[in-house]
């Protein structure tokens, strides 16, 4: 409940903040001629083989000034990845960017097709004038696990249930998509829908705790991107 009461106050801050703050077009600044700062990356899918092409990229400056709400969203640099996935931003830093405020990078994707990262964007630490930062993503496609869950009934107090779900990050890149974890009660059975990364080994974790015994079963998935697999696994056993 606690988390839940964190969680509600966090977005209402963060949409007190959108809502308030004043958006600043500061795109001129992509004309820069000198002391740029330079964004260099690619954006790519299966394992990061497969390049995805005509990902908007767009990057922002955030000066957050009250709690209540209000501040600045300051919009740099816009482009789109090319038909390789690579990309190239170059903004000039402005006097009052330099020691307040942040920097993050936003993308958009068709989010039916690929598994969306937090607010899907990258944050951009340590950014400094007349420099350049390399950013290599790699955004799962979806598949989708029917996950049935039975004899949740024969849960006692202390016992502990989980499913997890994990992949392997791929060198050099970050993820949208690194691990999930789901806890389930103690209703006589349940099911649900998983999205999990297509086309890729998913790592698949039965965490089981019953009467003080501690025990993990581990297999791994291989979905296609787009369908759907149906599993059933037991509480007891």
């Amino acid at each position: 409940m606690k988390t839940s009461k964190l969680s509600l106050i966090a977005c209402i801050g963060i949409l007190l903040f959108i809502s308030c703050s004043k958006k600043e077009n500061d795109l001129i600044s992509q004309n820069c001629q000198s002391d740029c700062t330079e964004i260099v990356g690619r954006i790519m899918t299966d394992n990061a083989t497969v390049p995805i092409p005509n990902v908007k990229l767009t990057v922002k400056w955030k000066l957050f000034t009250s709690f209540i709400g209000g501040g600045t969203i300051r919009t740099k640099a816009i482009t789109e990845t090319d038909s390789q996935g690579n990309f190239d931003l170059s903004f000039f830093i402005r006097d009052d960017e330099i020691n307040e405020g942040y920097y993050h990078l936003e993308y958009e994707i068709d989010e039916n097709t690929y598994i969306p990262g937090f607010h899907n964007r990258i944050e951009l630490l340590e950014l400094e004038r007349n420099t350049s930062k390399n950013i290599y993503l790699n955004i799962p496609k979806k598949a989708f696990l029917n996950l049935t869950v039975l004899n949740l009934d024969d849960k006692n107090p202390g016992d502990y249930f989980s499913t997890d779900f994990s992949t392997e990050v791929p060198d050099g890149f970050k993820q949208s998509f690194n691990s999930t974890a789901i806890g389930w009660g103690n209703q006589p059975s349940q099911i649900k829908t998983i999205e999990i990364p297509a086309n890729v080994p998913v790592k698949f974790d039965v965490i089981r705790k019953i009467n003080g015994v501690s025990t993990t079963v581990t297999e791994t998935l291989l979905i296609n991107a787009g369908a759907t697999k149906s599993q059933t696994v037991d509480f007891n056993n």
